[in-house]
């Protein structure tokens, strides 16, 4: 049985989004890259530079390229559709290829050709797979004062550096408080 794909309504995506991974490589050189588009890659001395001409590149090559989404015929809330990127290469020739699978592509010699080609081609991958959703909760960074907790601990002297600490504190704190008394005094008498 095959899985039947099915081309969204609007056939042709206006509103979407890409996932782009920004790196520092060297100091001051960023790199950045399209998740599910590899050979989208742009680098920039800066971030906002590295964004910028990643941007231009995606919008350039977007200008000459179509994307549409593919659904499966029971397509549910909780699964998603992908997306394929449509291109000619040369006349009379197609290429597409699923964003972020990249091993499912299909050449055509039309677009409708090389549509139902790549729908061919994820239709029988899902007949031994299945696309889900997943949903990753980050994890919260450690603080960063953490990697020195309990470093001293096995330290014969630790005992003492402890004590100091309070003996200080003590001192601190009486201190203080001997200052707001005066304040407190000075305020009383005016």
């Amino acid at each position: 049985m095959t899985t039947k794909i099915l081309l969204k309504p609007s056939d042709k995506l206006t509103d979407f989004s890409l996932t782009a991974v920004i790196e520092q490589e060297t100091e001051g050189k960023y790199q950045a890259i399209v998740l599910g588009l590899p050979e989208c890659k742009a680098e920039g001395n800066t971030r906002d530079e590295a964004i910028a001409n990643l941007s231009q590149l995606v919008t350039n090559r977007l200008e000459k390229a179509e994307l549409v989404s593919l659904e499966t015929q029971e397509q549910k809330p909780d699964r998603p559709a992908l997306t394929a990127i449509i291109e000619q290469e040369t006349e009379g020739k197609y290429q597409a290829v699923v964003l972020g699978w990249e091993e499912c592509k299909a050449e055509g010699n039309s677009r409708e050709e090389v549509i139902t080609n790549i729908s061919r081609i994820v239709g029988d991958r899902l007949e031994k797979a299945e696309l889900i959703s997943l949903a990753i909760q980050p994890q919260k960074p450690e603080h960063p004062w953490m990697k020195f907790a309990g470093m001293f601990k096995d330290d014969p002297q630790f005992e003492q550096v402890v004590a100091f600490i309070e003996e200080d504190r003590r001192q601190l704190d009486a201190e203080m408080e001997e200052y707001y008394r005066t304040l407190d005094a000075e305020g009383e008498t005016k």
